[in-house]
């Protein structure tokens, strides 16, 4: 059972915090709380279901399902979020209603059926005796390479300062020449993007649902105020606790407890680190 929490813990730990690092990030530089966040990382697996239900090669089918979420992500920001992105409560109901609507879109046209999405790579592998999926391990390192990616985006390109820049301080790097609303678009399409990978990741053992959104924005929501919003190492240590966390529930008491060990950590985070374990900003990723 140890070997069991050690291995899928830490499959777990790379995916939330490929989600959550989405959700902090579009927090972070544009102050947006997204809950249509989780919205879009099962829009992703609902359009690589169709699309490999077209015939369309797997590359493809992934490919395709990033640029869909991706599409969706920034018409969602220009048309719902942008008029109302100064009041942080319209945005929360907005984006709240908008992940209500995309669920029932998806019910409408697919149903409330569970569905298949395919495994990128067939058969499995034995780790510390315990046996995983080679769809599980190319999930874990891909998410490992994203972050990786994220972090040297941030610290070490031109478009990382900017977008820093933009992130401490919108009017002044406005008055420097910084477009800021160009960069809220590329972040809200980052964001999705992450989202969009991590269902396409996990879709294939996982359950695809209408309502299989809610538990990565919880889980999300919670690794970003254990780790501080914005703050992208915070992020992944928040990312371990929540994910450990979950496991041994699972493991050692019932796999249905879950989600309400994820609800607790929240609501203790609320109330006694509401500013999280590392309250910085996005300069220190």
């Amino acid at each position: 059972m140890v070997a069991d929490i050690i291995v899928f813990g830490a499959i777990w730990t790379a995916i939330y915090s490929m989600i959550a690092l989405g959700f902090s990030l579009i927090f972070g530089v544009a102050k947006i709380m997204n809950l249509s966040h989780g919205a879009f990382f099962m829009f992703a697996c609902y359009a690589a279901y169709y699309l490999s239900s077209s015939g369309l090669g797997l590359f493809w089918v992934a490919l395709g399902a990033i640029v869909i979420t991706i599409i969706l992500a920034i018409v969602s920001y220009l048309g719902i979020i942008k008029p109302m992105r100064n009041s942080l409560t319209q945005v929360l109901i907005l984006t709240f209603a908008f992940a209500m609507f995309l669920e029932q879109i998806i019910v409408i046209t697919f149903g409330p059926e569970p569905r298949y999405v395919p495994s990128m790579l067939e058969g499995g592998m034995s780790i510390l005796g315990v046996r995983v999926t080679h769809q599980q391990v190319l999930a874990f390192v891909i998410t490992i390479v994203l972050i990786l990616f994220l972090w040297w985006l941030l610290s070490r390109t031109n478009m990382g300062r900017i977008i820093r820049a933009v992130s401490q301080d919108r009017e002044m790097a406005s008055m420097l020449g910084i477009n800021a609303e160009k960069i809220f678009i590329f972040v809200m399409g980052l964001s999705a993007a992450f989202a969009a990978v991590a269902g396409l990741l996990v879709a294939p053992f996982l359950t695809v649902t209408p309502a299989m959104g809610w538990s990565p924005i919880l889980a999300a929501f919670t690794i970003v105020v254990l780790g501080g919003l914005g703050n992208v190492w915070g992020t992944l240590i928040g990312a371990f606790i929540v994910a450990y966390a979950e496991m041994i529930t699972s493991y050692a008491f019932n796999p249905q407890l879950k989600e309400a060990v994820t609800f607790t950590i929240m609501i203790l985070a609320l109330m006694y680190r509401p500013n999280g374990l590392f309250s910085k900003g996005v300069s220190d990723a």
